[in-house]
């Protein structure tokens, strides 16, 4: 009994010396724990609400809802082992254009077309034969032109021409200033972030006019 007593002695003796210590230490556990979990619930909060954003992008997609799209957010090394036509042609223009993965911020296909058709009927007979009637086309990857001639004097063309754009929105680290030619002495130089758009257009018939990107922010 009286080593009984003398242990709890000791073990009381060490809680008054320490007992501060064990409640420092007790509660930075506790709150190591809180700011742990709170983390990873935030983690899972983001992944939930990207995986209800990508949800709705595939749906718009199924649904052909072109004029006002999700936009689908993963990662670079998750998008080369998706199996879509489109997502390995934007890969292979990123490798095209030399976009090194760290640079990208977003990227988008843009694919329309258009069709028109046109019919001028002249006031003077240029076909000879009533039963006259010829048609011809002209066609490829990107435009199909069909002409039709017809008695008395009616030409009709039926255009259509596709176009197949990819778009690059990067970000990079450039100097403020020419850059130096010493290797060493560009280690010191002021730099900014730089934001470009590079635009790709396949169809070899069009070419871009006027573009215009605006990146906002708070001021």
């Amino acid at each position: 009994m009286a080593q009984v007593l003398l242990i709890l002695k000791a073990i009381w003796t060490f809680i008054k010396k320490y007992g501060w210590l064990i409640l420092i230490v007790v509660i930075l556990g506790l709150c190591g724990i809180i700011g742990t979990q709170c983390s990873r619930n935030q983690k899972l909060q983001e992944q939930y609400e990207i995986s209800m954003a990508n949800e709705k992008s595939l749906w718009g997609r199924i649904e052909g809802n072109q004029k006002d799209i999700v936009a689908y957010q993963t990662t670079i090394s998750s998008l080369r082992y998706i199996n879509d036509s489109i997502v390995q042609h934007l890969l292979e223009i990123q490798e095209k254009l030399k976009i090194k993965d760290k640079e990208i911020q977003s990227m988008l296909s843009l694919s329309s077309h258009f069709h028109t058709t046109d019919t001028i009927t002249l006031t003077d007979t240029i076909f000879k034969e009533p039963d006259f009637a010829f048609d011809t086309i002209i066609q490829d990857q990107w435009r199909k032109m069909e002409v039709r001639l017809k008695y008395p004097a009616s030409v009709c063309v039926d255009a259509t021409m596709r176009s197949q754009k990819e778009v690059f929105i990067t970000s990079t680290r450039e100097t403020i200033k020419p850059p130096k030619k010493c290797f060493f002495l560009r280690w010191f130089q002021k730099k900014h972030n730089v934001v470009r758009v590079k635009i790709e257009e396949d169809n070899p018939y069009l070419e871009s006019e006027q573009n215009l990107y605006i990146q906002t922010f708070e001021k």
